[in-house]
């Protein structure tokens, strides 16, 4: 397997130079952002959107899902691309790997759910028994055991590798967005629009919400993801008006970390193991690095002004890949300050 350090380059498919960041002075923190005028739940009408990335730990290997059936895999740690047969035209949100095996699922509208068993080169379709929109996957330790969420306060367990899928009580009817188990199948997390954030124990059978825990609530606004990058206690969600809330204590409490400047909307997240790295990413090219567990960012420039909707990154820390609006695919070899565009085959 070749180390990290040894992975192909940034490409570009128009020979144009890689996109530095140039860091800017503190006291002009994200001043040069330019603000839109936005609801909190944002729909996008724009096809080929890249709406999902998943990194394996253990290769250097890559898979992106988005609009219409558009699934693709990297090799090269997200340098080039190759499409994929996808036994649907539905758009898909989310993908995961369990276990980072060979073994993946996926998900998106109509209650779609896909199954990979030869690391993502060929899919088949399960039958979900619903027709609602699906936004997040999770298997946590196997892949047999998971979970997907979405519209209508839908959460759905599988213990059978999906063949069937039950529905679980949920004391919310809204849209949930994502959903993360971040070390076995008993304790999870959703989150999703009117500030829902929900909590499990006992592997789904029973769904509490920490709405309430929320300290400076923002009333109406969309949680678009979450993460606990290291255990089930130390966790993080990115929302619609631009901020970002931590929990140091499985969501007992959950504060909105320090932002000097108001901020598009975030969609994603991708916090390092030991829970101070990370970034987020947003609307109109918004991409933001921490090295301290969100206390500080650092506003970097990926030199492009659309829509992110994933961000991921490697082990090493030091190659990400971004996808967003418009096919946008771009990597980076250098822990976040240079970006180029990604070659898709």
């Amino acid at each position: 397997m070749a180390r990290a350090q040894d992975a192909p380059g940034i490409s570009s498919t128009d020979g144009s130079p890689k996109r530095c960041s140039r860091r800017r002075p503190q006291s002009s923190f994200l001043t040069s952002l330019t603000l839109v005028s936005v609801s909190d739940t944002i729909y996008h009408d724009m096809a080929n959107r890249i709406n999902s990335i998943f990194t394996f730990d253990d290769r250097l290997e890559a898979c992106a899902v988005g609009d219409n059936g558009l699934l693709l895999t990297s090799s090269d740690a997200g340098a080039s691309w190759k499409r994929g047969t996808v036994p649907t035209n539905s758009n898909l949100y989310a993908v995961s790997f369990p276990a980072q095996g060979s073994v993946g699922y996926a998900c998106g509208d109509h209650g779609t759910i896909l199954k990979s068993e030869d690391n993502g080169r060929n899919w088949s379709v399960f039958d979900s028994g619903i027709d609602t929109d699906l936004r997040g996957v999770e298997f946590p330790a196997n892949a047999r055991v998971g979970f997907v969420s979405g519209a209508k306060g839908t959460i759905r367990r599988t213990d059978n590798g999906g063949q069937t899928w039950t529905a679980q009580p949920v004391p919310c009817d809204g849209k949930l967005m994502d959903i993360c188990f971040p070390v076995d199948d008993l304790t999870g997390y959703a989150v999703g629009l009117g500030c829902t954030i929900l909590k499990t124990t006992n592997g789904g059978e029973h769904w509490f919400s920490q709405s309430g825990n929320i300290v400076n609530a923002l009333p109406g606004a969309s949680f678009n993801a979450v993460h606990f990058p290291a255990d089930d206690v130390i966790g993080f969600v990115v929302t619609s008006r631009g901020r970002v809330l931590f929990t140091p204590d499985g969501g007992e409490v959950w504060r909105p970390l320090p932002m000097e400047s108001q901020l598009p909307p975030l969609y994603s997240l991708d916090m390092r193991h030991d829970t101070q790295g990370g970034f987020v990413c947003g609307a109109r090219g918004t991409l933001l690095q921490t090295g301290d567990g969100g206390e500080n960012w650092t506003q970097q420039y990926p030199g492009t002004d659309k829509d992110l909707f994933s961000v991921r990154f490697f082990v090493d820390g030091n190659i990400g890949i971004l996808g967003g609006d418009e096919m946008t695919l771009l990597q980076c070899t250098d822990g976040g300050s240079c970006w180029g565009a990604a070659i898709i085959n």
